[in-house]
């Protein structure tokens, strides 16, 4: 058993024979790294979800957002840029499975996310240098960290700051959401996007047009 319990969010496991073949993931979390603000509330969701205990501790997390201006396609005028470390979900079996010594792994039935079993992980990391990408992390005692879609409604999308409809309506900002789950088509296509530009108006004027409060004059 692992010292944290680690609570996944699939609906069923599905295990394969070797020489079977295993359904590619065809639904995957993408993000744009030009638009990243860094605000971190995807990490304290992830880590929340994944909980047993209620508590958010966002080493606990199976995303991270990491400071890698090199890997940005934009950065700010100090060379500050932001990207969303996120599983890949590799064609299966994907390297993290195959490098596994306890086959440690199954996979989701409704999206065939590969999902690490943590009563069978014994911790031995070598899934953690198996991935290509570095998004299998290590909790701080020990535990084994792999995203598993939530079982197909990511919370992480969902909390992403960045969305259009968790902006301030008096505070408008030019942009699209960061984090996307998507078949890799539609991302391609909503990559793409040009965002709508839209004037800031100031939230007393917002307010005033909803009939929130009415002018003095």
């Amino acid at each position: 058993m692992t010292a944290i319990p680690q609570k996944e969010m699939v609906t069923g496991s599905i295990r394969y024979q070797p020489g079977e073949e295993v359904p590619n993931v065809g639904t995957k979390l993408f993000a744009l790294r030009n638009q990243c603000t860094e605000c971190n509330a995807c990490e304290v969701a992830c880590a929340l979800v994944h909980s047993q205990d209620g508590m958010v501790n966002p080493q606990m997390a199976r995303l991270r957002i990491d400071h890698a201006p090199e890997k940005s396609s934009r950065t700010n005028p100090l060379g500050i840029g932001f990207v969303a470390e996120i599983c890949h979900h590799c064609g299966n079996p994907p390297p993290c499975a195959d490098v596994c010594p306890t086959d440690a792994f199954y996979y989701d039935p409704v999206t065939r996310a590969a999902v690490i079993e943590q009563d069978n992980c014994i911790q031995c990391m070598e899934c953690v240098p198996g991935c290509p990408f570095d998004v299998v992390f290590v909790a701080p005692k020990g535990e084994l960290l792999k995203c598993d879609l939530c079982g197909g409604d990511p919370v992480c999308v969902k909390a992403c700051a960045t969305r259009p409809e968790m902006v301030n309506e008096g505070k408008q900002y030019v942009r699209l959401p960061v984090l996307f789950f998507e078949a890799q088509q539609e991302f391609n296509r909503l990559s793409k996007q040009i965002p709508e530009a839209q004037d800031e108006i100031g939230l007393m004027q917002a307010m005033l047009e909803r009939g929130e409060i009415s002018s003095s004059a």
